[in-house]
């Protein structure tokens, strides 16, 4: 099915566009690492280091800089066991991949492509600077129409980028890797959606795709979009 008739197509940022959760696996594994190899448990740890998770992004919000302060607040419970030097060698990995996102295969190309024919803007959550460097680092500034970075992705949220901008819902697409902030809620407020699975997608962004039958589209990576817009 081709969706000439979509006007605009949103595109989420994080692990659409570029990796992202990948390097908070990695930072989150390796503060992990130095407290197992004290004796202590995996799994416990793991659990422990979620609810603080959940807590951290229902009071803080989302960013790169909230999940340090997870890291420190750890850090300070156990502090007895690890020295601050170990935790600031993994905060300092962690903190140069927002400088240089690595975008996936196809990305830019894909883009330009259909820039000739709709409407580009992205659709990001979280911290409003952060996301918007990413943007512009990554060279996306100069390829989209621009670009929507808000707290959270809810159906409210889409329902006023709708309304703000004068778009029917019918002639709009949503692209992206959480069935949580990006599908689910396009599809519930009438729009289009089409999901690019990814195997490092952030827990907290997993949920049961809710799938509406021809608004509802799935690819397996990024370039194949082209299939159902040109």
């Amino acid at each position: 099915m081709k969706l000439t008739f979509i006007k605009q197509i949103l595109f989420d940022a994080d692990d659409t566009l570029w990796e992202n959760n990948i390097y908070y696996i990695r930072a989150t594994n390796d503060f992990l690492d130095l407290l197992v190899a004290k004796g202590l448990d995996r799994e416990a740890l793991q659990n422990e280091f979620d609810e603080l998770e959940l807590w951290v992004v229902k009071e803080r919000g989302y960013g790169s800089h909230n999940f340090v302060y997870i890291l420190e607040v750890l850090y300070e419970r156990y502090q007895h066991l690890i020295n601050y030097g170990d935790l600031k060698k993994i905060v300092e990995r962690f903190e140069k991949h927002p400088r240089e996102p690595k975008l996936f295969d196809g990305v830019i190309e894909t883009l330009t492509q259909l820039k000739k024919d709709y409407q580009l803007y992205v659709l990001t959550k979280g911290d409003f600077k952060e996301q918007e460097q990413k943007i512009i680092n990554a060279g996306i500034d100069k390829i989209v129409n621009g670009y929507f970075i808000v707290p959270e992705k809810e159906d409210e949220v889409y329902k006023q980028i709708l309304l703000q901008n004068n778009w029917r819902a019918e002639e709009t697409c949503m692209v992206g890797n959480s069935p949580k902030s990006d599908i689910n809620p396009a599809l519930r407020v009438g729009m289009y959606a089409i999901y690019i699975p990814y195997a490092d997608t952030w827990k907290l962004d997993y949920e049961e795709i809710e799938p509406v039958e021809a608004r509802f589209f799935q690819v397996e990576k990024f370039c194949d979009l082209i299939d159902y817009f040109s």
